[in-house]
């Protein structure tokens, strides 16, 4: 009797699963937009009185008086009241899911606290609200925006939270800090080896932990450790509240640049948050809450990290156009302020690159990979169809990741839209030699303005840091590159992307390789048109044209026409994804 009712109650639960329609996101209102500014990103239709959309397409671009033929009693008129109405930004590189898990870690950055006193002042108040046992994590430790900042030791994070794993992480995310406890629960003892000279543990002169980690590969321990400490539950809380915010900045989409985690679950979570249709399953943990209800989103695009491959669908043509695996990410160098940047000639030897950045003296940095690993990458993922972005931020680095594509020969020949990621420090011939290869940069303009004083006083010196970030020489050799925020590391505001782009000013005021400054129509292509070229969407979405999808935003005024020193202020008033106006 008892198995006659489990087959019954299973027969019932599977046809109550397939009763279920997928989740299937809605083609949008027919809109008729008019009465304001309308910037398409296009030469051949660059302002047009009215846009007029059906189900989720741009149907229509032209005159209001024709296009007013279209109004039915279905029809949402939006009247733009002098506002002006623009392609929606596409962040070309991005963490969604680093910003969810530290969505709610202690906030360390320079963006809070200018002294630091009351970094450790608000330090040492959290760590008090934590239940013994529970990682503590702390984002955004800067010893740039925050004044005469120094790292903390092990002993000093012991004496502060002795009951509890620290783990704090650099603005840049390529070192961190933790305690004895950290430590210990991770697994990683003095017995430990060192992963690489690039990727170690620092240790003083007895061998003892300092408590300094750098860069990834040492970092995976502790990564594991509070993925699990933190669970994929606080991921699916604060994923949503993460794509949210991408929305009201004016991003339709985004750009994951190397998954965080290797956990399929991620992907699936992120998968049910922004593709069009779902499936019966996730419908299924939805309603059972363990996955978040669907709304209208970003859409996204990713590239899987090159250690977790096993995420790597089978083919290139995986998703949909709301959500899509675009290749893999490679890491080739690292930051400058983890002296890991490989660059050509040493770094400055200074007070601060000696004794806060300890780098040793007469060091240029030193490559992530070796040359055989990155050819086998470029080799085997290329030939699979998969885009490849690389991590460089070193001229040295560039050189070396641009001779190895050189390496593969015809391959290239295909319209891979293989991308260099950050290129903080590029020369004239590497940007050459890009265009020649069909591989293009995606900026780091952020670096200009929250560090551009510092690598030249500093870091860098004069000559190196006035060439940084050079965008009018992409410009000039028709690399079509890109502008991106690097969220969580900094805040996701692409009008101040904007402006940083057209006047190369630094946060202290001062200007910053002035040569190679560009138009603001150009910086606005570089987070449209260019943004959708880059991942192979560029007949879908990043311009205003009859045929794409209406991904769409409203500003309270017109970039084109603003003041430089005012393009930070503007304001996205509405966004729009697919005809749908997005809830914040």
């Amino acid at each position: 009797m008892i198995k006659k009712t489990i087959v019954f109650l299973f027969i019932i639960s599977g046809l109550l699963i397939i009763s279920i329609p997928i989740i299937d996101f809605s083609e949008g209102d027919d809109i008729l937009f008019y009465n304001g500014t309308i910037i398409t990103m296009e030469k051949n239709n660059p302002s047009p009185e009215a846009v007029y959309i059906e189900n989720g397409i741009i149907k229509s671009i032209g005159e209001y008086r024709v296009l007013s033929q279209h109004i039915s009693s279905s029809t949402k008129l939006i009247d733009l009241k002098g506002q002006t109405l623009l392609p929606g930004f596409i962040d070309s590189h991005t963490h969604p899911v680093l910003c969810s898990f530290v969505y709610d870690a202690i906030d360390l950055s320079g963006f809070k606290h200018n002294s630091k006193e009351k970094l450790w002042e608000h330090f040492s108040d959290r760590v008090k609200t934590y239940k013994p046992g529970e990682w503590i994590l702390c984002k955004g430790f800067d010893q740039i925006l925050t004044k005469n900042l120094t790292p903390p030791h092990i002993d000093f994070l012991d004496s502060i939270a002795p009951n509890n794993p620290v783990l704090i992480a650099s603005h840049n995310l390529h070192s961190y800090w933790a305690n004895s406890l950290a430590f210990q629960e991770s697994g990683v003892s003095k017995a430990t080896l060192d992963p690489s000279l690039t990727s170690y543990y620092e240790r003083d002169g007895l061998g003892n932990f300092t408590g300094y980690i750098v860069e990834q590969d040492a970092f995976e321990p502790f990564k594991k450790k509070i993925l699990v400490a933190l669970g994929i539950s606080k991921l699916k809380q604060s994923s949503v509240r993460a794509m949210k915010e991408y929305t009201k900045n004016g991003y339709t989409s985004i750009t994951s640049l190397g998954i965080t985690t290797s956990d399929p679950r991620v992907i699936q979570l992120y998968k049910h948050i922004s593709s069009k249709t779902s499936s019966f399953f996730n419908y299924v943990l939805q309603f059972f809450n363990l996955l978040p209800k669907r709304n209208h989103t970003a859409r996204h695009f990713v590239f899987i990290r090159y250690d977790a491959l096993e995420l790597l669908p089978n083919s290139s043509f995986n998703g949909d156009d709301f959500f899509k695996i675009l290749g893999i990410k490679l890491w080739y160098d690292g930051s400058p302020y983890a002296g890991s940047m490989y660059i050509k000639d040493p770094y400055l030897e200074n007070n601060f690159t000696k004794n806060i950045l300890n780098i040793p003296s007469q060091y240029s940095g030193l490559p992530l990979l070796r040359k055989s690993e990155l050819n086998f990458y470029i080799n085997t993922y290329q030939s699979k169809g998969w885009q490849i972005a690389i991590h460089a931020q070193g001229d040295q680095a560039i050189k070396e990741i641009l001779n190895s594509f050189e390496d593969v020969g015809n391959q290239l020949k295909s319209d891979y839209r293989h991308r260099l990621e950050h290129c903080l420090l590029i020369d004239q011939p590497s940007i050459k030699k890009m265009s020649k290869l069909n591989i293009h940069p995606s900026f780091h303009i952020n670096y200009l303005y929250y560090y551009g004083s510092s690598l030249k006083q500093q870091v860098l010196g004069s000559a190196r840091a006035e060439r940084i970030l050079p965008l009018k020489l992409a410009n000039d050799h028709s690399l079509k590159y890109t502008l991106h925020s690097d969220q969580p590391m900094f805040p996701g505001k692409p009008f101040s992307l904007l402006q940083t782009a057209v006047s190369r000013e630094t946060k202290e005021g001062n200007i910053l390789g002035e040569q190679y400054s560009i138009s603001t129509y150009e910086a606005l292509k570089a987070l449209t048109v260019n943004a959708a070229w880059q991942i192979k969407m560029d007949e879908k979405i990043g311009s205003i044209k009859e045929g794409k999808y209406a991904d769409l935003i409203i500003l309270n005024t017109n970039p084109l026409e603003s003041n430089t020193e005012d393009l930070k202020n503007i304001k996205v008033l509405k966004t729009f994804v697919h005809g749908n106006q997005i809830v914040y």
